[in-house]
């Protein structure tokens, strides 16, 4: 083998040798991603629990008082028109009262 030979061999073997290294710690970041997105699922399953558990729970009983609320904010607003209807009979008969003296 001649000089020229034996040198490129040899650069394509230091450049095998850089790619092997490189195509290891592309595979062991590559790993390190699988694993961190495991974690991430993991997690989001944790989270969609807490919220199908506990948030939802905590929203329906909310919307429930609102309702609550509502209704019974209907009831007095129908008791005061009730209330204020009678008040308006009464200062008519008052004044028909106070005219007819």
């Amino acid at each position: 083998m001649d000089d020229k030979t034996f040198e490129l061999l040899e650069k394509m073997y230091v450049e095998i040798l850089e790619i092997k290294q490189d195509v290891k710690s592309n595979a062991k970041a590559i790993e390190q991603n699988a694993h961190a997105i495991a974690q991430n699922a993991k997690a989001i399953a944790r989270v969609e629990s807490i919220i199908e558990n506990q948030i939802e729970r905590k929203i329906d009983a909310l919307f429930d008082g609102y309702k609550q609320n509502s209704e019974r904010i209907t009831r007095l607003e129908e008791k005061v028109d009730r209330l204020i209807d009678r008040v308006e009979r009464q200062e008519v008969e008052i004044k028909v009262i106070k005219t007819g003296c």
